[in-house]
């Protein structure tokens, strides 16, 4: 569930108010920042969603831009007080980020409900200092929030470990962000069972493969859809059942980080009223991205790095998932001694997952290597 709220006006500035949620969503895991036009579903009760969610923050982030204040209006109409107004009542942190040269109200020119904004501490966003404001401001929540720590991004070098000395291939552990990784062969995409992938503008594995693999022009826009389009040629029918995997090219991806194929499996379902779902066998699905990796023979395959399959959006228990996820790299290295993949990797992008993911070898007693 979100801890941070981002409350913005349409009207003003809501370019910043996406950069302040892309930035803490990155940091944070964007199941932790609630921002109205990226996390409603559609077709869900507007109203509902927006104090639910409210309610069960910890801090609201009031993006103000020049045009803010003459916005003011009835404050059983203006959504943007009301939430300010019900932040207060219920005694969250509420923080003013200020865009460019905008100033907060004074405190007289305020409603009664939202006139304790004048008094709080703010922070400012300027387009010239933009990447180390957003620092600042995901550095403050970290001493706000320590729960969010374990959210925050991994770091470090990465640990490989064998089931035995004599196994031939490595089980790896690798910190932090998917595109640091240039060494794997084959990228596992976690996919719904539409086998759609995420648009490129989101935050998520898909939306960033999807991105990556793209033809782009030179200002950065999409002009050659060439995963995505390969996989809509490929799915015959959907819904797929869960746990199919189904191998593409890896498009721009084989340039920029030597990645030859993106095998997507289908690791969450839709569930009506319920938003997605992580599939019952998560494990099935590492077994069968494996399967079709061994059977990938135009090129000397090596290497399979898979993200954490179904704990971002469908939101997935973390130490579940990764337990279920080794085991499954365990047993197809059992069932196939004579593998000719060399690594399996997997990707701890949060110190949470970092961490389960090292629990979760410890647990089986792999052999680290030297």
């Amino acid at each position: 569930m979100a801890a941070v709220f981002v409350n913005y006006r349409v009207q003003d500035q809501p370019g910043y108010a996406t950069l302040v949620h892309q930035a803490l969503a990155r940091h944070f895991g964007s199941d932790q920042v609630f921002l109205a036009s990226r996390s409603i579903r559609l077709g869900d009760d507007f109203v509902d969603q927006v104090f639910d969610t409210l309610r069960r923050c910890q801090v609201l982030i009031a993006v103000i831009g020049s045009g803010w204040r003459n916005l003011l209006g009835d404050p059983r109409q203006d959504w943007v007080q009301r939430e300010i107004s019900d932040a207060f009542s219920r005694g969250m942190r509420v923080i003013p980020v200020l865009i460019e040269d905008a100033e907060l109200p004074d405190e007289a020119d305020l409603p009664d409900g939202i006139a304790a904004l004048a008094r709080c501490q703010h922070l400012r966003l300027r387009h010239y200092t933009i990447e180390n404001d957003l620092a600042h401001l995901v550095q403050e929540l970290r001493g706000l929030l320590p729960l969010l720590a374990d959210e925050t991004r991994a770091s470090g070098a990465s640990f490989s470990y064998r089931l035995d000395e004599s196994s031939p291939c490595e089980l790896t552990i690798v910190p932090g962000d998917i595109l640091r990784c240039t060494t794997a062969d084959v990228w596992a995409n976690s996919e719904n069972t539409e086998m759609r992938m995420a648009r490129p503008t989101d935050f998520s594995v898909s939306g960033v493969i999807r991105f990556w693999g793209s033809r782009r022009d030179e200002a950065g826009r999409v002009v050659d859809d060439l995963i995505s389009s390969e996989l809509d040629e490929l799915v015959k029918h959907r819904p797929v059942a869960p746990g199919t995997a189904i191998a593409t090219g890896a498009g721009e991806l084989t340039r920029s980080h030597n990645v030859q194929h993106v095998i997507h499996v289908a690791a969450v379902h839709g569930e009506p009223g319920a938003g997605y779902r992580q599939v019952g066998d998560v494990g099935g699905c590492v077994r069968n991205v494996l399967a079709v990796a061994e059977e990938l023979e135009h090129l000397p395959l090596r290497s399979v790095l898979f993200p954490m399959l179904g704990t971002g959006a469908a939101r997935a228990d973390v130490a579940a998932t990764a337990e279920s996820m080794v085991s499954a790299a365990m047993d197809h290295l059992v069932d196939h001694p004579d593998t000719r993949l060399r690594r399996i990797q997997f990707l701890g992008y949060t110190r949470r997952e970092h961490d389960a993911l090292t629990r979760t070898f410890r647990l089986h007693s792999l052999t680290g290597l030297p």
